[in-house]
């Protein structure tokens, strides 16, 4: 992670333990963590992360919070 807590793919996959495959089809898709690109350089922000994370979350009956 760097100063401004950017991860890159692969540290980023394993944050939210995944992998990077998983979040460059997601990146394809239009889907998961939102993501920026400086150049060709992909980044994600940890705050998207855990705000993707949080908007997944299922809870103990059967709904998504």
């Amino acid at each position: 992670m760097n100063r401004r807590g950017a991860l890159s793919p692969k540290n980023a996959a394993a944050y939210i333990d995944s992998t990077e495959g998983t979040l460059a089809q997601w990146r394809h898709r239009g889907e998961g963590p939102p993501f920026g690109r400086i150049g060709r350089k992909i980044y994600y922000r940890v705050e998207a992360l855990d705000a993707y994370l949080r908007d997944h979350e299922i809870d103990q009956h059967g709904g998504s919070q």
